[in-house]
Parts: structure tokens; sequence; C-alpha cells
């Protein structure tokens, strides 16, 4: 009676419509949904489709686990990856890929620098990244464009060069953007990045569609405020430059951000949500 119950239930599984089961698959983690391959022929291979992937390998990971692993998703369109340890992973065809959510404090031992590794993720509409150790290898350029990208969310330090420089290099590479979002590490500044140094580091078609800036956790450094200021001046098409902080005090530096001759006239400043007017 037993068995006949399991196998009842075995096969309303492996009735359930298409959507559905895909649908249990991204609510579980890679492991378990490898283990559903055990249910019944129907479910052997489904989860080779998944859509949706999570992957975290936190430090005392055994490198057994995921060593010289290759993840090729032909139907995958959302991808976390999240590493403080380079083990040997790779990544192979992701033709679908739409999302992907970047936490990598290494460059893969396999790739000639942090640049290649990107490359895996040209065609995405969307990516989140969290900036990379200090020293890994970031070209100045990257030897291809985010085509498709968007919409950035960066999650970076703008008191360390490192930071900044690495933000610009994907900023050159991403012509269609149309919306950055930054979270601002909280860490004292190291050196000075003002407006001419930034200046500097921009080339002609750089956001040239950008319309929105988020900039989120920032503590008012100068090198923040240069940021900003530089994206006001520069930015053509920009409508909203949208702070979540209210500074304490607006200071000379402050007020020369809001002040300045702002390549769009449609650009709106906004502390927490509320228009400043200069």
């Amino acid at each position: 009676m037993e068995a006949k119950q399991a196998a009842a239930a075995v096969d309303r599984l492996s009735s359930l419509p298409a959507e559905l089961q895909d649908e249990i698959l991204v609510r579980l983690d890679l492991r378990d949904a490898v283990r559903t391959s055990a249910l019944s022929r129907t479910w052997r291979d489904l989860w080779k489709s998944l859509s949706v992937l999570s992957l975290s390998f936190p430090v005392g990971t055994q490198p057994s686990v995921v060593d010289n692993s290759v993840i090729e998703a032909p139907n995958l369109r959302v991808l976390s990856f999240v590493s403080e340890y380079d083990y040997g992973c790779r990544f192979g065809e992701l033709p679908c890929l739409e999302y992907a959510d970047i936490d990598a404090l290494f460059c893969p031992q396999h790739e000639h620098d942090y640049g290649f590794f990107l490359a895996r993720f040209a065609h995405v509409q969307r990516l989140t990244i969290f900036c990379p150790a200090a020293d890994v290898n970031m070209p100045y350029t990257l030897p291809f464009t985010f085509y498709n990208l968007k919409n950035l969310e960066l999650c970076l330090n703008f008191g360390e060069m490192d930071s900044i420089l690495f933000m610009f290099t994907l900023l050159r590479s991403c012509r269609n953007l149309q919306g950055i979002e930054i979270e601002s590490q909280d860490i004292d500044q190291s050196f000075e990045a003002d407006w001419e140094f930034l200046n500097a580091l921009w080339t002609h078609d750089m956001c040239s569609d950008l319309q929105t800036v988020h900039m989120m956790c920032i503590s008012w450094l100068p090198n923040e405020i240069s940021f900003m200021k530089l994206m006001l001046s520069k930015a053509t098409v920009l409508r909203t430059l949208d702070v979540d902080r209210h500074p304490a005090d607006f200071d000379d530096p402050i007020i020369d951000m809001l002040t300045c001759k702002r390549a769009s006239a449609q650009a709106r400043v906004l502390f927490g949500g509320l228009e400043q007017q200069w």
C-alpha cells in the first residue's frame, strides 16, 4: 500500500505543469534541486534547465565540493554568485542570462584578469557587483561592452583608488546604461579623487543614456561629493540624482555640487526623496 501511495505521489509530481515544476526548483538550493532527479524520469534532468540559480561558497567550504566545476545553463536567466575564495569553478555558456549578482573578491586563476571573468556576463540586462579585492588585475578598458546592460548596481569604497578605477572601467563599457545604484562602503578616505581627477577618467561617450543615479549609505566624503558633481556636470540626459541620506550641514563642497552647471536641464537632486532647490 505504501509503495502504491509513493508511486501515486511521484505521478502527481510528474504531471505538474512545466511552469510549476520550474517554480518548485527555483525555491530550492542547488543541492536539493539536484536531489529531485531521484523522484522520477520526468524530474531526472529538470534541475539542469533551472532559470534561477544561487551559488554561495562561504569561507570554510570544502574545495572538493566545487573544484574545477563548470557552470553551464542554457535556460538560466538569473544568477547569484558569492565566493570569498577561488575554488576553481568556471562559467561556461549562459546564453539566456538576464541578471547577474556577482560578489567575488578574487580573480579566478584560470582567467587572464577580472575583465575576462566579467566577459561571461557581457549580455546581461542588469548587473550587481561588489568590488573585488584591491589586488585583482582590472584593465583600464574592458575587451568587450555590456551591450544590453540597462541597470548597474555597485558596492564600492570611494576612499580607495582601486575601487574608483574599477567603477570607471565598468562605466566605459556600459554605453547603453540608463540607471546606476551605488552603495558606498563606510570606510575612511585614503586618497583624494577630486573633480579634476575624476574628469580625467571620463570619456566623451560615457553615460550618454544615463537617466538616474541612486547613491546609498554615503558618508559625505569629499570623493563621494566630487563623483556626484561629475555626474551632474557630465551626464547629458540625467533626470535624477537621488541620495538616500540628507547632509548634516550644507557646507561649501555640497553647495558647490548643487550649484554646478548641469549637463542636463532636467536633472534634479533629491535627498531622501525630497528635491533640493538652489
